[in-house]
């Protein structure tokens, strides 16, 4: 229970605990773009190659490690790592149970529990979870979470943990996409309404499972190894977009089916760390093998055309019969070497210097076409310094280089589920931290990231098609700004650019697809005097405006949403709870979220949650 994004956030680039989350950047959206998407994930701080999320009943928290964070952070990644924690156990008997309920009729049931074995040495952590919910577009879906995992020290500085989780996806209905014909955003949608078809549901199955341990060999000697496999599995996947859509609220429906998917992946690492003291200087050097194997199957999907019609008129007929094709089968496969020296010394500051090497290899194997094979090796250093010329003053900089995931094709592409090839990437950022005396603590920086760019071309085929340049500055004040306010504010202004052969010939436009140049937030937390246990939350975010094409012909308009509630921590009898109340979305700002170049999605309405967690 003790789930408190604000009051645990040490900056306002990223912090997720239990369903809170804080900050300018997510697991999604880290100066631009996803660490998740890239592969950048870390699980306990080893190499995780994850198709799929994880549940909550396995993991705590999540941090983005990017700019000030990332300082001293073993091989970094441009634009960020996502490293996630597993739920902690202890000495103590505990049965954590959640009940969620919301204003559209959705709900929750979540119990953990922390169960002692032997005291000091083993400890397990058990989850099950259900859940219905009810989605911005009227949609629904129903889905189950589990998890098991163990700590076991078999030694004081030994710990190995095991885990296990699976979270079951049934009847997600296809939420509706919307592709306008011309050069023009659609016209308002009603949000909440779905028009169907109740058939075009997604049952999908997601299992994460594995071990790693941590153990120090000696006063300075220590080894971290993990071992890990992921699956994600789709019975049935539809698709549905509204396309050629009017101002007049008219749109052929085209509904996509694809025959069943699957995505695995086995990863893990190995890394050995020797550590020595110099006076008031600490030495550690590092050496890690990682890697990785992905297997994948996509494609071979058919569509549905329905006659033009209102997009909110509701389809009800049976389901058609779906002709499928063959599918594609792919495989990656990537080792990575890597070695690392990270340099403290107190007071004065640090340094970390790194060199990994990665083989790359990728076997596509298209129906009617010769196999298509992608070899590929690169240098990837990174190099990080931090000085402190005072006590309350922190400055910092670094560069790093990358090979990363481009993700797959989006729903609205020609060529949709399509796995995309690996990229190289840069990063280059600096700034500083200033401990304000008083409990506020201050970052600013300014970055400078650079990757291929990916968007859709004339044929509506999603490919590379030139190069982006996000630079910009980043702001972060945290801490107790008042005896009783927590505040948590940030901002990102960027300048995110496209160049490339496309650009000069005029077919994208010079800003990337769906990037904002401003994103501000604000999370605020007050202690009611007079009232013990309760705080008012409030939460803002503003993003800038957007290129909702790559041409940029059309931009979404600049957008705040605000959230704002309480939080009461309480006995039911001897047992402690905490209760939870939030009006997300307080002005019920209409907004729409970008899938891809010229096709949206409608964002979430007003909606009030109320979560109760209760400890035995």
């Amino acid at each position: 229970m003790t789930d408190n994004a604000a009051a645990g956030a040490e900056d306002a680039f990223g912090t997720s605990i239990g369903n809170e989350r804080v900050g300018l950047y997510s697991g999604s959206d880290v100066r631009g773009f996803s660490p998740v998407t890239a592969n950048n994930i870390r699980l306990e701080g080893l190499y995780f190659d994850r198709p799929a999320a994880f549940t909550d009943r396995l993991v705590q928290s999540n941090v983005v490690r990017v700019g000030l964070t990332a300082q001293n952070y073993l091989f970094p990644a441009p634009t960020g790592i996502v490293d996630y924690k597993i739920r902690p156990a202890g000495n103590d008997l505990v049965v954590s149970t959640m009940l969620g309920l919301n204003s559209w009729g959705g709900g929750r049931l979540e119990i953990d529990t922390q169960i002692p074995v032997i005291r000091d040495k083993l400890s397990l952590v058990a989850g099950v979870a259900g859940f219905v919910d009810e989605l911005a577009p009227g949609n629904q879906s129903f889905f189950g979470s589990y998890a098991l995992a163990a700590r076991w020290k078999p030694a004081p500085s030994v710990e190995v943990i095991p885990f296990w989780s699976r979270i079951d996806l049934y009847n997600r209905e296809a939420a509706p996409l919307y592709t306008p014909e011309g050069a023009y955003l659609p016209p308002r949608i009603e949000r909440r309404r779905f028009p169907g078809p109740e058939w075009a549901d997604q049952r999908n199955t997601v299992q994460h499972y594995g071990a790693l341990t941590k153990a120090g060999l000696g006063p300075n000697w220590q080894i971290a190894a993990g071992l890990f496999r992921s699956t994600s599995d789709s019975a049935t996947n539809f698709a549905q977009n509204f396309t050629s859509m009017r101002p007049d609220g008219t749109a052929i429906r085209r509904v996509s089916s694809d025959p069943p998917l699957s995505l695995a992946g086995t990863s893990g690492e190995l890394r050995i760390s020797r550590s020595f003291a110099d006076g008031p200087r600490r030495h550690t050097l590092h050496a890690a093998l990682r890697g990785r194997e992905r297997v994948s199957r996509y494609g071979g999907g058919a569509s549905v055309s329905f006659a033009r019609a209102p997009v909110d008129r509701v389809l009800d007929i049976p389901e058609p019969d779906f002709t499928f094709t063959p599918q594609t089968g792919e495989q990656v496969r990537q080792a990575i070497a890597g070695l690392a020296y990270d340099g403290r010394w107190q007071g004065v500051g640090g340094l970390s210097v790194g060199l990994q090497h990665t083989w790359y290899r990728k076997r596509v194997d298209r129906p009617g076409a010769i196999l298509a094979r992608t070899d590929d090796e690169a240098w990837l250093p990174n190099v990080t310094a931090s000085l402190e010329p005072t006590r309350r003053l922190a400055l910092y900089a670094s560069y790093t280089r990358g090979l990363e995931e481009s993700g797959i094709a989006p729903d609205n592409a020609a060529n949709r589920t399509e796995a995309l090839p690996a990229i190289l990437t840069s990063q280059v950022d600096a700034g500083l931290r200033w401990k304000i005396p008083g409990g506020m603590s201050l970052v600013a920086g300014v970055f400078d990231v650079r990757k291929p760019y990916f968007a859709a071309d004339s044929a509506n085929v999603f490919r590379e098609l030139g190069n982006v340049r996000h630079r910009g500055v980043e702001l972060s004040a945290t801490g107790t700004l008042l005896p009783r306010l927590t505040v948590v504010a940030g901002a990102v202004l960027m300048r995110p650019r496209v160049t490339g052969e496309a650009v000069d010939l005029g077919r994208v436009g010079r800003r990337p697809l769906g990037q904002p140049s401003q994103l501000l937030t604000l999370a605020t937390q007050y202690d009611l005097p007079g009232v013990k246990g309760v705080q008012l939350t409030f939460n803002a975010t503003h993003r800038g405006s957007r290129a909702a094409d790559t041409r940029n012909l059309v931009f979404l308009p600049a957008r705040t949403t605000i959230d704002a509630g309480v939080r009461w921590r309480l006995n039911i009898g001897q047992n402690p709870a905490l209760l939870r109340v939030q009006m997300l979305n307080v002005t019920n700002t209409y907004d729409l979220a970008l899938v891809g170049s010229g096709s949206y999605q409608v964002n979430a309405p007003r909606q009030v949650t109320m979560f109760l967690t209760v400890d035995f």
